[in-house]
């Protein structure tokens, strides 16, 4: 089975508001790459249990019902993207096992795996470094793509965003980013964020536009539909792309960028990121050779 054979949609019953956003942008994405849509929960089954659990055995009633849950969820899944798109290709699978591995197995048949995203504030969001997404970004062969709680009202004709800083793994961000504009017939906006103490403000914009232009050079040639506007901003890296999520249909990033430490698969700003972006995330994934 190939990596480009179908998008992923990984759903839980914890946040069903958030995996109904979930399985409606997963349809989009599938229906736009002509592919079909493959949707997943896994269920951890406690010691003592088991998903075969007979009518003999002490955890029969328990186990039934235990699995009757993880059905109905899926059963609602497939109803929320079969509204939406009718004529797509919807397939479902109930997993045992521990949630991060069940969906790193189903990625490796995946264009995008898509996963939901709580978005955190204060000092809920100050303490946030644990989850799926932060366990599978940066260890896949492909895209993982976070959704939050539903959106704010991004037009259909809202921008994608992409993170630009010149590293190896941006590059990768830029090729996605291209293709997902493309499919969606989409305007993309690419984003370069300086940190202000290495610059004064008359030498920044000069240098990053030359950065910018090197960066994009030959994309026009490869996707001549996709309308492209540059920006230059200056501040954390992290703050000001989440603040131009507010108005995105989405943001793509790279896993790591210039200031990563060799070995850490996901970089600061993609990690900080991950609970802090009012539009669908999208974390490329490694460059070849790391």
């Amino acid at each position: 089975m190939t990596r480009t054979e179908r998008v992923v949609a990984g759903v839980s019953g914890a946040h069903p508001e958030v995996s109904g956003h979930v399985v409606r942008w997963a349809a989009d994405a599938a229906d736009v790459r002509g592919l079909p849509l493959h949707i997943v929960h896994a269920q951890d089954w406690p010691r003592g249990t088991s998903p075969d659990a007979g009518p003999g055995h002490p955890a029969h009633v328990w186990s039934r019902h235990f699995r009757a849950n993880g059905e109905a969820l899926l059963d609602d899944a497939r109803r929320i993207a079969a509204a939406d798109r009718p004529a797509l290709t919807v397939t479902t699978e109930l997993a045992a096992g521990r949630a991060v591995q069940v969906l790193r197995e189903a990625a490796d048949a995946a264009a995008v795996l898509v996963l939901g995203a709580r978005r955190l504030t204060g000092i809920e969001g100050a303490f946030a470094g644990s989850g799926k997404g932060h366990a599978l970004a940066g260890h896949l062969p492909c895209p993982v793509a976070l959704v939050p709680e539903p959106d704010t009202g991004v037009p259909d004709y809202a921008p994608l965003v992409v993170g630009v800083d010149g590293s190896p793994a941006s590059h990768v961000a830029l090729d996605l980013a291209f293709e997902e504009a493309a499919a969606a017939k989409a305007d993309l906006v690419a984003v370069e964020v300086r940190r202000p103490r290495d610059y004064t403000w008359a030498e920044l914009p000069e240098d990053t536009e030359l950065n910018l232009a090197e960066a994009l050079a030959g994309y026009g040639e490869r996707y001549p539909d996709v309308a492209v506007s540059q920006e230059i901003l200056s501040g954390n890296p992290a703050a000001v792309l989440a603040s131009a999520s507010e108005r995105a249909r989405c943001l793509v990033v790279g896993s790591r960028g210039l200031g990563g430490f060799r070995g850490m698969l996901l970089g600061s700003t993609s990690r900080a990121l991950i609970h802090h972006t009012d539009c669908p995330l999208v974390i490329a994934p490694l460059p070849h050779g790391r």
